[in-house]
């Protein structure tokens, strides 16, 4: 089988029999959830389809979709009229801000690999960043405080799981949103890609103890991940333990010889810091009506001015809140 390349989006882990048949036993059990093809504007995905209820585009943990090829002629898949969260191949960050005179909103960004000849090649890049002094002297500062610091690529201890869901759970409490680990199903989920030798849990630890937690997974040589935590102990804030997490991270990955480390959904700063491209995140499909609607009210606008004040009126009634 040929190596993948970072534009065939046929190696997304979302596309993975194996991965969607944990999401099925875990978030559907016994309903004889499956990996289905469906057609959607000329390309073919594969969604997780649960009997009597159709295709599932929406679920926690599956970021993003990415197609499985081009759809040959004269397909009989089923088809779907609209998709969202569709992710296209990687575009250079810099190309991206240039086309936009901006970041968008939304993306997944990621590091390619290809960028850099060696990790000593990515390594001088991070002396040129905002952070690098800062993180140099909060090495020297936790290493005195702690001992030397343990990286592990991918730590099986038993404490690994429930110390990073009882510390994410903790964070979401203090920002006062939803707690991810409060459903039992989200918690399932890791043990069963444990129990399968899908997880990669990377971590730091001191002592012993833990520091830091990633829980993520490799795909084809693809590196990504879902969550990252860190002792919540307030002594401990200042070090930038999650960043000295993720830099461990990126070298064993390039080491390693990944083609990709891929941030996932979400514009964060921390992710922009590192990544090299970006995957635009949107709908593919044919709009709803309402937004069909509205998209023909402003090209009529500014082909008829006289038009204005009824399109403006027909704006109000689309976006009015309904009883």
């Amino acid at each position: 089988m040929p190596e993948p390349q970072p534009n065939d989006l046929s190696a997304a882990l979302f596309n993975d029999p194996e991965f969607l048949d944990i999401v099925a036993h875990t978030y559907f059990p016994g309903q004889g959830a499956a990996p289905r093809d469906y057609l959607v504007a000329g390309q073919v995905f594969r969604l997780l389809t649960v009997p009597g209820q159709g295709p599932v585009v929406k679920q926690t943990f599956i970021d993003m979709h990415e197609p499985l090829r081009p759809a040959p002629p004269g397909s009989k898949l089923p088809a779907l009229r609209r998709l969202d969260w569709v992710a296209g191949a990687p575009r250079p960050l810099a190309d991206v801000i240039a086309a936009a005179g901006a970041l968008p909103s939304l993306g997944a960004p990621t590091l390619l690999w290809s960028a850099y000849g060696s990790w000593d090649d990515f390594a001088a890049t991070l002396k040129t960043r905002h952070f690098f002094v800062e993180d140099r002297r909060h090495s020297r500062q936790l290493k005195a405080l702690l001992g030397d610091i343990e990286y592990r690529d991918d730590d099986s201890a038993a404490d690994v799981l429930p110390t990073c869901m009882g510390w994410k759970s903790a964070r979401d409490r203090e920002a006062r949103r939803p707690e991810v680990f409060a459903v039992p199903a989200n918690r399932q989920f890791f043990a069963a890609l444990r129990s399968r030798g899908l997880l990669r849990a990377s971590t730091l630890r001191a002592g012993g103890a833990l520091l830091a937690i990633s829980l993520g997974t490799v795909h084809r040589q693809r590196c990504s991940g879902w969550i990252v935590t860190f002792n919540p102990d307030r002594a401990l804030r200042k070090y930038s333990l999650g960043r000295r997490l993720l830099v461990e991270m990126l070298e064993s990955s390039c080491r390693a010889g990944h083609r990709e480390f891929d941030f996932s959904i979400g514009m964060e700063p921390y992710k922009l810091d590192f990544a090299t491209h970006l995957r635009p995140i949107g709908a593919l499909g044919v709009p709803p009506l309402r937004e069909r609607l509205v998209i023909a009210g402003r090209s009529m606008l500014r082909r008829l001015p006289w038009f204005e004040s009824p399109a403006r009126a027909i704006k109000g009634w689309l976006h009015a809140p309904r009883a």
